[in-house]
C-alpha cells in the first residue's frame, strides 16, 4: 500500500521536528526581543558624554546625570527616574537626576529615547 501524499508530508514535518506555530511564534518574538535588547546594549555607549565615561571609569559611589530625551519627560519618564536616582527638575527635554549608581547610570543610556546622558555640575 503507498502512503498518501498528505501521510508524507505529516511524517516528515514529525520526522525533522519543523516547529509548531506557537513554537515559531515564540522564535519571532524572542528574536525582536533579543534585537530591541542587542540595539540598546550597542548603541547606549554612545549615548553617554565622554566626561561621564571618564567619571564612571573612576568609579565612584553615585554620580550626578543630565538626562537629555528626545521629548520632555512624561510620568512613566519621571517614574522611571525617580526609581533610579532622586530627580531634581526638569528643563525642556532635560530632566536632573542626582545620586545614581554608575551602573544604572549604564542601564538608562540603553533606553532608546534616551539621546544623551551627561555628568551635571556639583552643587556645594
Amino acid at each position: 500500500m503507498q502512503p498518501s501524499a498528505t501521510s508524507s508530508q505529516t511524517s516528515s514535518r514529525q520526522r525533522y521536528g519543523l516547529p509548531r506555530p506557537t513554537l515559531r511564534f515564540l522564535a519571532i518574538v524572542a528574536l525582536i526581543w533579543g534585537l530591541y535588547v542587542g540595539y540598546g546594549y550597542l548603541s547606549g555607549p554612545a549615548r553617554r558624554t565622554d566626561r561621564l565615561n571618564a567619571a564612571l571609569a573612576r568609579k565612584p559611589a553615585t554620580v550626578n546625570l543630565l538626562i537629555t530625551s528626545k521629548f520632555p519627560p512624561e510620568e512613566f519618564h519621571i517614574r522611571l527616574y525617580q526609581q533610579v536616582g532622586n530627580m531634581r527638575g526638569v528643563e525642556g527635554n532635560t530632566a536632573k537626576l542626582y545620586g545614581v549608581s554608575p551602573h544604572k547610570a549604564r542601564a538608562l543610556s540603553r533606553y532608546y529615547w534616551i539621546e544623551q546622558i551627561d555628568l551635571a555640575a556639583e552643587t556645594k
